[in-house]
């Protein structure tokens, strides 16, 4: 297993694996729908303003995180089913909080879905994350709280 910074060249493949997801999968179309696209993705990536990391096993690519520099906001974290439940979606999310962290922001935060159901939901609390009470677009917003 190997984590490193997300480079330009990966988003393509990032942009594939975001549609393999178990909960909240988005096809490339659908990002491109939201104005995401993995062209959009490097302009922002090489102006600073997003910074991600990537969990490769065997050489490929099986989750990605990444967040805003200027708002603290935890952007997105991915990963593959069949490699779920081994601590790469932790250590992923990880990087990024300790990321936004080294830049000074008092409040990071993430929107998610606020189904009990969905794994994210019970998977940001045990990282320690916190629901605020805030919805944006049917999503409830969390903030980073430790643990």
């Amino acid at each position: 297993m190997l984590i490193r910074e997300t480079r330009a060249d990966d988003l393509p493949a990032l942009f594939v694996l975001r549609g393999q997801t178990r909960d909240n999968a988005l096809t490339p179309e659908e990002l491109a729908g939201y104005g995401i696209t993995p062209e959009s993705s490097a302009a922002a990536m090489q102006r600073g303003e997003v910074k991600g990391w990537l969990c490769e096993v065997d050489g490929r690519i099986v989750g990605f995180a990444s967040g805003d520099r200027e708002g603290g906001e935890m952007l997105v974290l991915a990963l593959l089913p069949d490699f779920e439940g081994r601590g790469i979606g932790k250590a992923l999310l990880g990087r990024v909080v300790a990321w936004l962290q080294s830049l000074g922001h008092a409040r990071i935060w993430l929107v998610a879905n606020p189904d009990p159901d969905v794994r994210a939901h019970g998977f940001y609390r045990r990282c320690g994350w916190v629901a605020t009470g805030e919805m944006i677009n049917g999503e409830e917003v969390m903030e980073y709280r430790g643990n």
